[in-house]
């Protein structure tokens, strides 16, 4: 599937068949998960965490806080969003 680039966060939520604010919630559930995951490693395009961070616009506080896990938490997010957009080949595009 094809995202683009503008628009990382409704592509997630696409993908996922989720509303922002359901991402955005509490919870670990593995949907939830790996829309977090998406959300915070799209972004960084194979990068860090704190590019990933930088590119949606909020600190990575900021994005711990909206997503309800740890800091250390968007670090894993990232390399695990990384994973799945590559076993499901979904694309960022510009």
């Amino acid at each position: 599937m094809r995202v683009p680039r503008t628009d990382p966060k409704h592509g997630v939520a696409d993908i996922c068949e989720m509303d922002l604010d359901e991402i955005y919630s509490k919870g670990k559930q593995q949907k939830k998960v790996k829309a977090r995951s998406l959300l915070c490693s799209w972004p960084a395009c194979a990068g860090t965490a704190d590019r990933a961070v930088r590119e949606l616009g909020m600190s990575l506080t900021d994005l711990a806080r909206h997503l309800g896990i740890s800091v250390p938490g968007v670090g894993y997010a990232v390399e695990r969003g990384e994973s799945i957009a590559r076993d499901n080949n979904y694309q960022l595009v510009d």
